[in-house]
């Protein structure tokens, strides 16, 4: 059973201070809040030697700095920065809504480092370390066989195993995708993301020709445009794009224009119902990414005029705007890494986790499939995620 956890709010000097704790040692990225700050209040800073032998010296004195400017209430520009607990994971979770495997990547309080965890449970009494087992699970949730293999060797099926039992529903998935390929034809597959972004993927045969030099031997690898029997990149390719939707979403939500959203919701206290607007093509295309999968992406609010807001639902575009912060906010993103100013923070975490419930409560898994096949596919929920969980989860950025 998920638990709806008390959704934990920083001040903007308070998550200066958690950065803090995780520049000194980086072993904090994957401590709750309170014991980052607890940390922080142990720091020497009067000592030389703390700069110094810092995980990130650098890093931890531009926060310090930054704190002491907010301290003297100083405008500064400093960034806060939030990784994803494992993104690949929590997305596999979330597309086919698997409770268990969402547990290890922001479901659970207790679980704040889903690598750490894993190892845990695989007891095999291996001399490797954490780094390895995350190149092992990274590697293998994306379809490699050969890594998980050089690092696990005859303990191979122990480390399958864990998987099967910790994350279920994302493991399951993550092996259906690479069956998807049997369903693909040619060697080019595309989709269309909710936001109408389009991706093409283009794959090729290799073939290998071997050849003597000076009575030595020698073989070529050359690419062909032909189809490969099996392509790996299947599954990190449609993961990868659901990730780029991600910043694209979390760009349009954080810094938002407020007068679109003040225009929008304007036309929906006056009942306005124009259909025939110069936007209303690229309206109807985003509408119906919707209706056919169920996630509503923010980029059709720039689109909505008096002409164009007759062809969408009110209500439905009411809720997208009160989904939006309070306040736009300038942000910068690197993949799964996202950066703000201090006092946002409680701001992103919640725009991070609404983008994280939209895709939960989505059909996105089967109106991909269904376009890259080009062929009607179907894909069950496994399970049942609440949207509570996922709203008022602390560490899905953290």
């Amino acid at each position: 059973m998920l638990k709806v956890q008390e959704f934990r709010e920083l001040t903007g000097t308070e998550y200066i201070m958690a950065d803090i704790a995780c520049k000194h040692d980086k072993a904090y990225e994957k401590k709750g809040w309170t014991e980052r700050l607890n940390h922080f209040s142990e720091i020497d800073f009067t000592n030389k030697k703390t700069f110094k032998h810092a995980s990130n010296p650098v890093g931890l004195r531009a926060a310090y700095v930054a704190l002491q400017e907010a301290l003297a209430k100083k405008a500064s520009g400093y960034l806060i920065s939030l990784d994803a607990s494992s993104s690949g994971l929590q997305l596999l979770s979330l597309l086919v809504s698997c409770p268990i495997s969402w547990k290890l990547c922001g479901g659970d309080e207790n679980i704040l480092d889903a690598y750490a965890e894993v190892f845990q449970q695989m007891n095999t009494g291996l001399n490797i370390g954490r780094d390895d087992l995350k190149q092992s699970i990274m590697t293998a949730l994306y379809g490699s066989t050969a890594t998980p293999k050089a690092i696990f060797g005859e303990e191979i099926d122990v480390f399958y195993e864990t998987m099967e039992k910790l994350a279920p529903g994302a493991w399951d998935l993550n092996l259906g995708i690479q069956e998807l390929w049997d369903e693909v034809d040619g060697t080019t597959y595309d989709w269309v993301l909710p936001d109408n972004f389009y991706a093409c993927i283009e794959t090729n045969d290799k073939i290998i020709t071997p050849f003597k030099f000076l009575d030595d031997e020698f073989q070529v690898v050359q690419k062909v445009n032909a189809r490969p029997r099996f392509h790996k990149g299947l599954g990190p390719n449609i993961i990868h794009s659901v990730d780029g939707l991600i910043v694209r979403e979390m760009y349009r939500r954080c810094q938002f224009d407020s007068k679109v959203t003040v225009r929008v919701a304007n036309l929906i206290i006056e009942g306005a119902n124009g259909t025939n607007g110069k936007s209303a093509e690229i309206v109807k295309t985003l509408w119906e990414h919707y209706e056919q999968c169920g996630f509503l992406s923010v980029r059709i609010l720039q689109y909505l005029h008096e002409d164009t807001i007759g062809l969408v639902d009110h209500v439905t575009i009411a809720e997208l705007i009160n989904s939006l912060p309070d306040k736009s906010f300038e942000l910068v993103c690197v993949h799964d890494c996202f950066r703000c100013h201090p006092n946002y923070g409680n701001d992103l975490r919640r725009q991070y986790n609404t983008i994280l419930a939209d895709i939960n409560d989505s059909y996105l898994l089967p109106y991909l499939a269904t376009q890259i096949s080009q062929k009607p596919i179907t894909a069950r929920k496994v399970g049942v995620i609440p949207r509570e969980v996922i709203l008022n989860a602390n560490y899905t950025l953290s």
